[in-house]
C-alpha cells in the first residue's frame, strides 16, 4: 500500500490537493473488500486507478519518444552536420560581401574626393576667367556712361557751365587711363570747354578724334566681351557639371554606406547562425547519451509502476468471498455428473 501512495504523490497534471486526498483515503478504501466499500470509497479507488493509469501512460509516452529520438539519431546528426556546413558557407559569403561593400565605400570616398577637387578647380578657373570679363564689363559700363553723360553733352554744348570743368576733368582722366595720345589729351580741355559755335577747325578735329577714340575703345570692349562669352558659358557649364558629379558621388557614398551597414548585420546574423549550428552539433552526443539515460530510467519507472498497478489491482479486486479449493470443485463436478450418467 505505501508504494501505491508514493506513486500517486508523484503524478503529474493533477492538483496537489487531489493527490493528497487520494493518498490519505486510499488505504481506508482498499482495506475493505470490494463488496463492503461505500460508494465514496469505490469512487476514490476508481480515481486512484485512473491516476495510476495516467502515470503509466505518461511513462510509456516518454519511452516511445526516447526510442523514436534514438532511432532517428543518425538522420538528426546528418541534419546538424549539413546545417554546420551550410551556415559556415553563408558566414563566408557574408564576410566576403562585407569586405566587398567596404571596398566599394572606399572607392566611393575617393571618387567623392576627386569630384570635390574637380569642382574646386572648375570654380577657381571660373573665378579667374570671369574676373577679367567682369573688369571689362565694368569698363564698358563706365565708358558708356561717360560718353552718354559727359562727352555727348559737352560736344553738343548741352552740359551746364558749372559742370563743364568737372566733366572735362573726368574725360581727361579717362583719356589718360585709356592711353589716348598726349597731344590729344592736352587739347581736350580747351576744345570741349567752348561752345560748339565758338570752336575752331582744330577744336573740331580734337573733338572728333576724342569721339573716335571713345567709340573705338567701346567697340573693342564689346568685341572682347562677345568673344569671351562662350568661354564664360563653358566655365559655368563646367562648374555645374562638376557640382552635379559631386552630388552624385555623395549620393552613391550614402547608398554604399547603408549597404555596408546591411552587410554587417547580415554577416553578424550568419556568424551567429554558424555558431548556433556548431553548438547544436557539439551537443548531439551528450543529448543522445542523455536520451539513452532517460530511456533506461523510464523503462525502470515503467517496471516499477506496473508492479504498483499489480499491487493496486490486487487490493482493488479483493473480495470477502473465499474461492473454492480446486479439489472440492472437482468433487462437486463429479457428483453433479453421476446422476446424469445413471439416467
Amino acid at each position: 500500500m505505501p508504494e501505491v501512495a508514493r506513486a500517486l504523490a508523484g503524478a503529474e497534471a493533477y492538483p496537489p490537493q487531489v493527490l493528497a486526498m487520494l493518498s490519505e483515503n486510499l488505504a481506508a478504501c482498499l482495506s475493505e473488500p470490494k463488496e463492503d466499500r461505500h460508494a465514496f470509497q469505490a469512487r476514490v479507488a476508481e480515481m486512484a486507478g485512473e491516476v495510476l493509469a495516467s502515470i503509466k501512460a505518461g511513462i510509456e509516452g516518454k519511452i516511445s519518444a526516447a526510442k523514436e529520438k534514438l532511432e532517428k539519431a543518425d538522420a538528426e546528426k546528418a541534419t546538424r552536420e549539413a546545417a554546420v556546413e551550410e551556415t559556415k558557407a553563408k558566414a563566408v559569403q557574408g564576410s566576403e560581401a562585407l569586405d566587398s561593400a567596404k571596398k566599394e565605400v572606399q572607392a566611393a570616398v575617393a571618387e567623392m574626393k576627386a569630384a570635390n577637387e574637380a569642382l574646386k578647380k572648375a570654380e577657381q578657373e571660373q573665378k579667374a576667367g570671369d574676373a577679367e570679363l567682369a573688369g571689362n564689363e565694368s569698363k564698358k559700363a563706365k565708358l558708356e556712361s561717360t560718353i552718354e553723360t559727359i562727352f555727348v553733352p559737352c560736344k553738343e554744348g548741352a552740359l551746364q557751365p558749372a559742370l563743364i570743368t568737372k566733366g572735362v576733368q573726368e574725360l581727361t582722366k579717362l583719356g589718360k587711363d585709356w592711353g589716348f595720345d598726349t597731344a590729344l589729351i592736352t587739347s581736350l580741355p580747351s576744345a570741349l570747354s567752348k561752345e560748339p559755335a565758338s570752336r575752331g577747325s582744330f577744336d573740331s578735329v580734337v573733338v572728333k578724334q576724342v569721339e573716335e577714340e571713345l567709340q573705338n575703345r567701346l567697340e573693342t570692349l564689346k568685341k572682347s566681351l562677345a568673344e569671351a562669352a562662350p568661354a564664360r558659358e563653358e566655365r559655368a557649364g563646367q562648374v555645374s557639371a562638376k557640382s552635379a558629379a559631386l552630388e552624385a558621388a555623395k549620393l552613391k557614398d550614402q547608398s554604399l554606406v547603408a549597404a555596408v551597414k546591411a552587410a554587417q548585420e547580415a554577416s553578424k546574423e550568419a556568424e551567429a547562425a554558424m555558431k548556433a549550428a556548431a553548438r547544436a552539433l557539439k551537443a548531439f552526443g551528450p543529448e543522445m547519451k542523455s536520451t539513452g539515460a532517460e530511456l533506461a530510467e523510464a523503462e525502470e519507472s515503467l517496471a516499477s509502476i506496473e508492479g504498483v498497478l499489480a499491487t493496486f489491482r490486487g487490493l482493488l479486486d479483493r473480495s470477502k468471498e473465499v474461492p473454492p479449493e480446486p479439489a472440492a470443485e472437482a468433487a462437486e463436478a463429479a457428483a453433479a455428473a453421476e446422476p446424469a450418467a445413471s439416467s
